[in-house]
């Protein structure tokens, strides 16, 4: 790896700040890049990922060259900045780095702003015409915020980071609410009663016209990317796709661009015989869509679950949740950022399940599972981001690819 590339990685080491000054600095010092590329921000507990993906997709097969920036990667950093689909290459990443290393130590950047300002000037100069971008942690205080966007969306809100965002539905409702901007139009899925409250006051207070979508029949189901979530996510993306596009929106190409939309990781099948899905869901709501998705499968044999998950994320609860559905399971564990150690998962499940194994060794517990199921089972891959590395190296799989 070059230095300037592990130099990148030492940043994460600065863990998360919430404040958007630091970022405002670095862009200011880049040339202020954002400020020259209409921005469409979003934010969301989950889904955010997919909505962008979706809405980068359908703005691409309109003949628009589209940056998309998220996070976290699977398997490489390039995976987080794309210009139509394809992947920051190596070479921008350590020139930007060389550039503006004094810079990311005058100002003392964290990883994820830093990473934000190199995602804004890959776009400017390589002049795209649209860039999706998704929102780190929350929306008030993240890096993104600070990048003005001419549209913002909000994806389903639920608990998620309470530990920085709060302890409540309403106030992590209000830290997602904070990407609003005076005039910037907001589309969002439909929310709760008691989030829908919190965005409209927050909306009202700031002068944001928002727009609370209904789930649209005549909006194609995503099928690279199953679930009935995911539906909710397309009918997101082609709200924000029309506003975007104007009278250019067609619906003949936005249907077809729906349809044949990818993003790796969500409920992405690996294999058939063995039935085998990787899904990043990591938390209660994104395991609820998980398990709904996977209710509609025709499995004629076992069922065996390799999960993973890290610390402060509902742990117990998820287990609850996923543990009845599942013949046999093997808890592994990442060993990437706050990882939740295999024996203190199986120290959580407890007795509660009579075929628990526990694994610290994620590509042994991939593959010895994998190797061990019927062609009739179905084999869950589930908890993380960070499996990506063990999935790509036993699948052979590239995540570049959308």
């Amino acid at each position: 790896m070059h230095a300037l590339l592990e130099y990148l990685y030492s940043l994460e080491l600065k863990g998360v700040n919430l404040g958007l000054g630091p970022t405002r600095q670095l862009l200011k010092r880049c040339g202020n890049p954002h400020q020259d590329i209409p921005i469409v921000q979003i934010a969301g507990t989950n889904g955010k990922g997919s909505t962008a993906a979706i809405t980068a997709h359908i703005l691409q097969c309109h003949g628009r060259k589209v940056g998309l920036f998220t996070s976290p990667h699977l398997c490489r950093f390039n995976e987080r900045i794309r210009i139509d689909g394809i992947p920051v290459d190596d070479r921008y990443i350590i020139q930007w780095l060389e550039k503006h290393k004094s810079d990311l130590e005058d100002i003392s950047v964290t990883f994820f702003e830093a990473t934000t300002a190199m995602a804004l000037s890959h776009f400017k100069d390589h002049r795209v015409n649209v860039a999706v971008v998704e929102t780190g942690l929350g929306g008030r205080l993240d890096a993104t915020t600070a990048a003005n966007p001419s549209w913002t969306a909000l994806t389903p809100i639920d608990l998620d980071h309470t530990d920085m965002l709060g302890d409540t539905v309403r106030a992590i409702a209000r830290e997602k609410a904070g990407i609003l901007k005076p005039g910037v139009p907001c589309f969002s899925v439909p929310q709760p009663s008691w989030v829908r409250e919190v965005v409209q006051s927050e909306a009202e207070r700031i002068g944001a016209p928002v727009t609370f979508l209904r789930e649209e029949a005549t909006v194609p189901l995503p099928l690279r990317l199953p679930g009935r979530h995911q539906h909710t996510n397309a009918n997101l993306a082609w709200a924000l796709a029309q506003a975007i596009l104007g009278r250019d929106f067609d619906q003949g190409i936005a249907r077809g661009a729906v349809e044949t939309a990818a993003w790796p990781g969500r409920y992405q099948r690996l294999g058939d015989h063995p039935r085998v899905i990787y899904d990043v869901a990591h938390n209660p709501h994104g395991m609820a869509a998980f398990l709904d998705t996977m209710a509609g499968e025709s499995i004629q044999g076992r069922k065996w679950l390799v999960l993973a998950l890290q610390e402060g994320k509902k742990a117990e609860q998820m287990l609850n949740m996923l543990l009845p559905g599942f013949d046999t399971v093997i808890l592994t564990q990442t060993g990437i950022r706050n990882f939740l150690p295999a024996a203190d998962l199986a120290e959580l499940a407890g007795a509660s399940h009579p075929r628990i194994q526990a694994e610290p060794d994620t590509v042994a517990a991939i593959r010895d599972v994998v190797g061990e199921a019927g062609k009739e089972d179905l084999v869950a891959i589930l908890g993380s981001h960070y499996l990506g590395p063990a999935v790509a190296r036993i699948f052979k799989i590239s995540f570049d690819i959308l």
